[in-house]
């Protein structure tokens, strides 16, 4: 066993450390330990070795052998754990290409993690004589800088697939020696392009490859991914190139326990304490014995709470407890993050913001609020702790939710689970056709390019055929297509002295900035004082007050088609369809107790889009309900079947919509839609009902198992119900489900 923090010598182990908590109540359901790999084993790179020994680097087996498939000309994806020295494969590569006068150009998926690794290889490339090439371009870039890099014909480039899209490929003749010269492409993270900005981005990367060729250049692709099920087929999916992956690490790791929080019951109901709240208690007990810990979390508002009550708890030290989430500044999260690697903060209160590779340092401890909604989120947060050969402590508090209780359930499916397989379609029938016409306004297209997969390009109104080929009718179409895949209005927000404190689309605007609303921001409290939809602007005002807010909204859904599909389930249906979401009111919630004060209305625009859903009816099943029960019945059932979703399909919770209807009026039926919470769709309705008989299992054996009288968060309440949770029963959800899969075994003998 190795040593373990100093802090711990005390005790054996983090479970023995855990259980002498003051407010440890029999809180741990599951235990695992993970032995180290203390020493790591090295292997000789080829035709890497002279510049591997210039910069004093013996590299691990698994990156010696990854640097000489690409040498050998590979295109090459490392899908190692975290801390494995994956960005090595992609740095010796470029630093050795720059000093040869070529080209390489780097993709990150936000300007945080660029901004990281530009400065790790300057450092590098000091002794090689060749820093003065390495450059960013991203949205900071002054425009004089943009015009000197655009000279340039050997150059480092770091950027990111909203600049290639925006400020590189439409203006490609102004690069055009960059790109004549363009020796590698790396793709960092290349496991975040999946679902709708991975779809994006695969348009946007093969219209690169596309536009480099132009050129004369076939670059070689380098791709760093955390560890997901296809790493050679989505790398292939994204750039339409076969790749040669390397999974295995060969670098020294320290000893790891795994432990499953649950927090514990609070009434006879199966009523349980907020996992805020023990995620706090946990937290300040780690800040009291000197271990340095994040807290991760799945939403901003948990992230600011956690933060917010480990400083009441420990007022002299606030200033060692910080908040990091997306709608800082880009400043702000640089700051908090160098001050986290230099332990002037020791406990970290995160967003998945924090997942990609920014180098914080080792932390100690990894403490996750609730399910990350896949596996490979999950062991990427917990491989975050560890800190040299002491042993690391990767902690799950379940939330009050079905999946989490469903794992609780069944460890074994995250401790011995096998690594999801990352999604992602350039050949969208919404997306694609819009990166056809940025790719005809930049070369003309024939009908034998590869990047127009099966459309006929005569098909497309804008395009017209040319003696050369399809061109794009119009100016500049790249500004109609936002990769980052909603689109649409932003608004930004300002303190009363017109400072600005971060920014937010439109639709997360009227959940979260609305006149009236509590809203968090680096733990502490801010009162919207007005949101000015024409102007794009919401003033926050400092708040004492000791509630937060959530909002009430309802749902509309509007059949446009219905797609054929072999159903398992006689009244099963897939196909596209419209979704209208109005927010209508919000509710004041007491800090802790979660008890509701008032609830007001508003009065703010809908939203909607059209996406993919599935969607059934419940007519077979109904003879198991009364008229009374099926109302709650039916939206019951939605709701677990929308919470444990993320167990068989690799999606998060919240990319997911529901909404049950006692009568369809278009269908004179009594129907449950379930829908992609994305314009277009990305796929997840249809992957969920080619599994449906297995959702469908799991949501009854969850609706069985749950020890709760009533119905608690642990089966049919869901913390994101537009109407808080009314008209729920768990009884008829229970028996509901149960006559559909009468049904469903009927059908199949």
């Amino acid at each position: 066993m190795s040593a373990m923090p100093e802090t711990l010598s005390a005790v054996e182990s983090y479970v023995a450390w855990l259980k002498a908590m003051p407010k440890y109540k029999d809180q741990i359901s599951y235990a695992g330990f993970y032995p180290p790999r203390l020493k790591g084993i090295y292997g000789e790179a080829g035709a890497f070795e002279k510049i591997l020994e210039h910069l004093a680097i013996t590299p691990y087996q698994h990156q010696a052998d990854a640097l000489k498939a690409i040498a050998a000309g590979e295109h090459v994806v490392m899908a190692t754990s975290t801390a494995s020295g994956k960005s090595l494969i992609y740095q010796v590569p470029s630093l050795q290409a720059l000093a040869a006068g070529e080209s390489a150009l780097f993709l990150f998926p936000t300007k945080a993690l660029s901004h990281d690794q530009l400065g790790k290889l300057r450092a590098l490339a000091e002794p090689l004589g060749v820093a003065d090439r390495i450059f960013s371009y991203d949205g900071d870039t002054a425009s004089a800088e943009r015009e000197v890099l655009r000279q340039l014909k050997q150059l480092c480039l770091f950027s990111n697939p909203d600049m290639l899209h925006h400020g590189i490929l439409p203006y490609h003749s102004a690069w055009a020696s960059f790109l004549a010269g363009l020796r590698y492409l790396v793709i960092d993270e290349v496991h975040s392009y999946r679902g709708v900005f991975g779809t994006h981005v695969g348009n946007v990367l093969r219209r690169l490859l596309r536009i480099a060729e132009h050129y004369g250049a076939k670059p070689q692709i380098i791709a760093a991914s955390a560890t997901i099920g296809n790493p050679e087929a989505h790398l292939e999916r994204l750039t339409g190139l076969k790749a040669r992956a390397f999974t295995n690490s060969s670098a020294p790791q320290s000893s790891r326990e795994l432990i499953f929080w649950q927090p514990p019951k609070l009434n006879s109901e199966g009523y349980r304490r907020s996992a805020n709240s023990e995620a706090a208690d946990l937290a300040a007990y780690a800040l009291s014995r000197g271990l340095k810990s994040i807290v991760f979390s799945n939403s901003r508002r948990s992230a600011e709470l956690i933060s917010r009550y480990v400083r009441l708890e420990h007022p002299p030290q606030s200033h060692k407890i910080q908040t990091y989430r997306a709608g800082y500044t880009a400043k702000e999260r640089r700051d908090i993050a160098q001050a986290f690697k230099a332990d002037e903060i020791t406990i970290l209160s995160a967003t998945s913001a924090l997942e990609l590779g920014i180098d914080i340092g080792g932390v100690d401890a990894v403490i996750m609020v609730g399910y990350p909604g896949s596996m490979m989120a999950f062991w990427q947060r917990i491989g975050r702790a560890g800190r040299g050969d002491k042993r690391a402590l990767g902690l799950m508090i379940a939330g009050n939710d079905p999946l989490d209780s469903y794992y609780l359930e069944h460890p074994e499916l995250i401790a011995d689970g096998k690594a999801e397989q990352a999604i992602a379609d350039p050949f969208n029938s919404e997306i694609h056709p819009l990166h056809l016409y940025c790719a005809a306004y930049e070369k003309r297209l024939k009908r034998d390019e590869a990047i127009l997969g099966e459309v006929d390009p005569d098909e497309l109104p804008q395009l017209s055929r040319t003696p050369e080929g399809w061109r794009y009718q119009g100016p500049y179409p790249h500004r109609r297509v936002n990769i980052r895949g909603l689109g649409g209005k932003r608004i930004v927000m300002r303190d009363a002295r017109g400072k600005l404190m971060g920014e937010s689309e439109l639709a997360t605007a009227l959940r979260e900035l609305h006149p009236g609303a509590v809203y968090l921001h680096q733990g502490e409290n801010y009162l919207v004082r007005n949101l000015d939809l024409d102007k794009g602007e919401a003033v926050l005002l400092p708040h004492l007050g000791d509630y937060y807010t959530q909002v009430r909204h309802e749902t509309d859904i509007e059949i446009l088609e219905t797609l054929p599909y072999p159903n398992s389930y006689q009244g099963l249906h897939i196909g596209r369809v419209r979704v209208r979401h109005q927010v209508n009111s919000y509710v004041l919630k007491r800090y802790v107790s979660e008890a509701v004060l008032d609830e007001r209305l508003l009065d703010l625009p809908d939203t909607s889009y059209s996406t993919q859903a599935l969607w059934f009816d419940v007519e077979g099943a109904l003879q198991e309900l009364s008229l009374l029960e099926m109302p709650g019945g039916i939206h019951g059932l939605e709701h677990t079947l929308i919470s444990l979703m993320p167990a068989f399909i690799l999606c998060e919770r919240a990319d997911i919509g529901g909404v049950s209807y006692p009568h369809y009026a278009p269908l004179n039926k009594v129907t449950i839609f379930i829908y992609d919470g994305y314009p277009g769709g990305v796929g997840y309705a249809y992957a969920a009902a080619s599994i449906f008989p297995q959702l469908l299992q799991a949501a009854f054996e969850r609706l069985r198992d749950c020890d709760c009288k009533e119905g608690c968060p642990r089966c049919i309440l869901s913390p994101k119900c537009g109407n808080g949770n009314q008209m729920l029963d768990k009884s008829a959800a229970k028996r509901l489900a149960k006559g559909m899969l009468a049904l469903l075994n009927t059908s199949s003998s």
